[in-house]
């Protein structure tokens, strides 16, 4: 197992610089604004040669609100989980009672692991004989670094790696990983229900809209099968997203979307079906992707033996043409249907991967012409002698026929609505193309 490396301190020292400066890549939100970074988030890292996993942290700091206490949970807890523990204070704003706490708390309560204390922004001469002073912390031996110039990080990266165990040979052959993203408006649940799954509260959750705000990866098995759940900050519209911070999180919503096979949205059953969960589902549609649709907080809806298939139709009437995509009622306070939501995350995968013969899919054009002769507008005959599946990462069929121009689009449907109902292809997007043979 690659070893687990947490970053600590205070909010605003710059741990989530310091977490994009090692991993070589722009992963964590970095903004001036304290306490941008909420949640433990982790990434794999390699140098010279091992790998590792990366914990960025919330920070931890004075608990005076919701947010700030779960902060602080969600650090202690990243401590505990950690292989080692790299300290960051920050050289300019001085030693402050939130770092004194910290240290204490390393010193006593976590005396058994191994502590790297960084003070971040030595960026001059005149910062590094100010970092001198940091020794009152209790820990004698302070790397003096820059996240944000780089320098410094490499000698502790050195030090650490080599105090840690070897993981030479470990590779991230994720091949066989179902990977889904858990996507949504804000304050729909998708961080609860990620913590109903993994049985921990991996994630803050809170009332306020926007508590997460980075895309955070979480895996787990289930029947010998490895899945990657991206938990993402909710997407809102656009008019409504600030400069900063909520405008990099709804990109990290969109990264997650392409990063997954499946899109799990989530939506507030109270609410039902908005503009803004219509756009998800486009978004993941044009990307290919695997989509369910998941109706979450059913446990706060009276209901009867119709309810859900009342629910369901007025769902479908409003989707349109995405009305293949499964639905599953789902309640992440009462743990609801949560493991069949991923069997049928699963099922979707396979969908999406699935590889037909041509002498099946052939077969299928045959009963399919006799049961509807495709009609044009031109009079002229439409002429289809076979079909095959493209080698692609979602279903792609090619029709050749005698002149592509002469398809109208309610055949198309015709076919792609026999399709999914011959192979099997619900909760995927799948593409038609007419060629001229």
């Amino acid at each position: 197992m690659k070893p687990l490396i947490a970053l600590v301190g205070r909010p605003n020292v710059g741990k989530s610089t310091l977490f994009n400066r090692i991993l070589r890549q722009k992963s964590a939100i970095v903004d001036s604004m304290p306490g941008v970074t909420r949640d433990r988030h982790i990434m794999p890292g390699e140098w010279q040669g091992k790998q590792f996993l990366l914990m960025d942290t919330g920070g931890y700091c004075s608990a005076n609100d919701v947010i700030s206490a779960s902060m602080i949970e969600q650090t202690l807890t990243a401590i505990r989980d950690a292989d080692c523990v790299i300290f960051v204070t920050d050289v300019r704003s001085g030693l402050t009672y939130d770092d004194l706490e910290i240290s204490k708390l390393l010193q006593r309560t976590f005396q058994h692991k191994q502590i790297f204390f960084a003070v971040n922004k030595v960026e001059s001469p005149q910062l590094t004989i100010d970092a001198e002073s940091f020794v009152s912390t209790g820990f004698t031996r302070p790397y003096f670094l820059s996240a944000k110039d780089g320098s410094g990080v490499a000698d502790m990266l050195d030090d650490i790696l080599e105090s840690l165990p070897s993981s030479e040979g470990l590779t991230d052959d994720d091949d066989s990983t179902v990977k889904l993203a858990v996507v949504g408006r804000p304050n729909v649940g998708k961080s609860s229900f990620v913590n109903a799954l993994l049985g921990v509260n991996r994630h803050i959750v809170s009332d306020i809209p926007g508590t997460t705000r980075d895309a955070i990866d979480s895996s787990f098995t289930r029947k010998k099968q490895e899945f990657l759940l991206i938990d993402t900050a909710g997407l809102r519209k656009r008019t409504k997203i600030d400069a900063g911070v909520e405008f990099y999180s709804s990109l990290r919503t969109e990264r997650a979307i392409e990063r997954c096979q499946v899109a799990m949205v989530l939506l507030d059953a109270r609410a039902g079906l908005e503009k803004q969960d219509l756009k998800i589902i486009n978004m993941a549609e044009e990307r290919k992707k695997g989509v369910l649709l998941l109706v979450n907080k059913w446990d706060l809806i009276e209901k009867d033996s119709k309810t859900s298939k009342l629910y369901e139709d007025n769902l479908r009437s409003h989707m349109g043409n995405l009305s293949w995509i499964p639905v599953v009622f789902v309640s992440a306070l009462t743990k609801k249907n949560l493991y069949r939501a991923i069997d049928t995350a699963e099922e979707i995968c396979r969908n999406r991967s699935r590889k037909i013969s041509t002498s099946a899919l052939n077969r299928f054009l045959e009963e399919a012409l006799a049961a509807k002769h495709p009609s044009t507008k031109s009079g002229r005959e439409l002429k289809i002698k076979y079909m095959t599946q493209i080698d692609s990462h979602w279903p792609v069929f090619a029709f050749f026929c005698n002149n592509p121009e002469l398809v109208q689009n309610n055949f198309r449907k015709f076919l792609e609505k026999k399709l999914r109902e011959e192979f099997s292809l619900d909760g995927v997007p799948i593409s038609l193309r007419f060629m001229e043979k």
